[in-house]
């Protein structure tokens, strides 16, 4: 990273790297994840991955993602969240679109982490046929997914190995999943596993440096720990990212990224003020998972209650363009110039 214009301390690391097994790195921030657990970001010297140090635990993890989105759910009125569900689903509309395009069908989906499952819904939309698996470690989702949309459903996390997957899908999703996942390593292995030879693999993550950017100003210039509310525990890099997947037998179909508001360099190059993250204050987790919790609203999510009846029946072409004027990326950089908010991935498992 090209700030501060000092080297970064190394160090060696508490737990080794989930990617390489390599014990030293350096030095990038000191963060609190809620009053959970304290912990540093590094880069590993060996990969070049950014992670948590130690990384979080199951537990500590089940119990910062439940307050984050209690803390979130009250935060967004209800109907932004029926707004999500029909924004998810012409987000899928608008992908499944483009691998038409490209000549790739799609007969076996299976999407890591599916939320409401609309993503999928959307390119059901495209492919009628398509069957789709979910893989979750939250019963309710998967509950959720089978009710509103008919999805098989699997109960586990990215990094355990189900042997009965293997070599069964046409596509492999994981839209803000592997940024969460304690093992990469393994869940990179986990998807090649899955896909059939000639098989894709789509994700979307956050840029990493601009995600990791925040901690860095307030540990180098404030000299203090920031506050870590959601369980960002990889931090990816666009050059170093797009190396793990080759090693992994997979190859670039399309890589970029995009959202590059406010500023065209983005947020992870600003040394604004407003750009620092809080300091950390321990912020307490039992309030929103003992207390909160139960004045969650959950918006239906059912399709008749959501979606507009001509998005199911209507025109697909005119569907079609309504999705691309509302998602499409117009600006693309590549990733290796850790320029814009996401990094937005399509690679294809070698034959």
């Amino acid at each position: 990273m090209p700030f501060p214009p000092t080297p970064d301390p190394a160090v060696t690391r508490k737990e080794p790297c989930r990617l390489c097994g390599g014990h030293d790195a350096v030095l990038l921030a000191r963060t609190d994840f809620w009053d959970i657990r304290s912990t540093d970001i590094v880069r590993c010297t060996g990969c070049a991955l950014i992670q948590l140090d130690p990384m979080l635990s199951g537990a500590d993890t089940a119990r910062g993602c439940l307050a984050y989105y209690v803390e979130e759910s009250l935060r967004m009125p209800e109907h932004e969240q029926g707004r999500n569900l029909v924004r998810n689903f012409r987000r899928g509309v608008h992908f499944a679109l483009g691998l038409r395009r490209r000549g790739i069908t799609v007969d076996q989906l299976l999407e890591m982490g599916p939320g409401s499952g609309y993503f999928a819904e959307g390119m059901r939309r495209v492919f009628p046929a398509m069957n789709v698996t979910v893989l979750d470690v939250v019963q309710e989702v998967l509950d959720l997914n089978l009710r509103d949309h008919g999805y098989t459903g699997i109960r586990s996390i990215p990094e355990e190995h189900r042997t009965e997957l293997d070599g069964r899908f046409d596509l492999v999703i994981a839209r803000d999943i592997i940024e969460h996942v304690m093992d990469i390593g393994a869940v990179l292995r986990n998807v090649a596993s899955y896909l059939k030879p000639g098989g894709h693999f789509h994700f979307i993550t956050p840029n990493g440096h601009e995600d990791v950017w925040k901690h860095r100003l307030t540990h180098v210039i404030d000299g203090a720990r920031s506050e870590l509310l959601i369980n960002h525990v990889n931090y990816f890099e666009g050059h170093g990212l797009e190396q793990h997947l080759h090693q992994r037998g997979m190859d670039l179909v399309e890589y970029y990224t995009y959202g590059l508001k406010p500023r065209m360099r983005g947020r992870g190059w600003s040394t604004e003020r407003k750009a620092f993250a809080p300091h950390s204050t321990k912020r307490s987790a039992t309030p929103f998972v003992e207390e909160l919790v139960h004045q969650v609203r959950h918006t239906s999510s059912k399709k008749s209650d959501v979606l507009p009846a001509w998005y199911l029946n209507g025109n697909l072409s005119l569907l079609g363009l309504m999705c691309a004027y509302q998602h499409g990326h117009i600006v693309r950089v590549a990733p290796r110039r850790n320029i814009g908010h996401e990094i937005h991935g399509l690679f294809r498992k070698r034959a």
